[in-house]
């Protein structure tokens, strides 16, 4: 039986969409793409992740990785337009909500 369902997951987008967009309004376009920076799942929120600070998280995926970012590392000055952010944070859900819903709840 899976830990996150339909409503969860899609309260977990939201969380994860406004944690990106305040992330990309404070660091800038360029920031989601640097090395390093992940959106982190753990028991009390979303965190936009970029120095390591949660060390075990319930889930993790490295922003490059997913598909909408991968888009945009090419060029020139690679950054990730501000329209793209909620189908990279529908991509950053399913990434978690999987890696959530593997933990045995036993």
């Amino acid at each position: 039986m899976p830990l996150l369902g339909k409503a969860e997951k899609g309260q977990l987008e939201e969380l994860i969409l406004a944690k990106l967009t305040e992330y990309y309004e404070r660091h800038g376009p360029p920031a989601l793409l640097a090395e390093g920076v992940r959106v982190v799942v753990h028991g009390t929120g979303v965190e936009v992740d970029a120095a390591g600070e949660w060390r075990d998280p319930l889930a993790a995926v490295a922003v490059k990785t997913l598909f909408t970012a991968l888009c945009y590392l090419d060029g020139p000055a690679p950054a990730i337009p501000k329209d793209a952010l909620p189908a990279l944070a529908s991509e950053a859900m399913n990434a978690t909500a999987a890696q959530i819903n593997r933990i045995s709840p036993h």
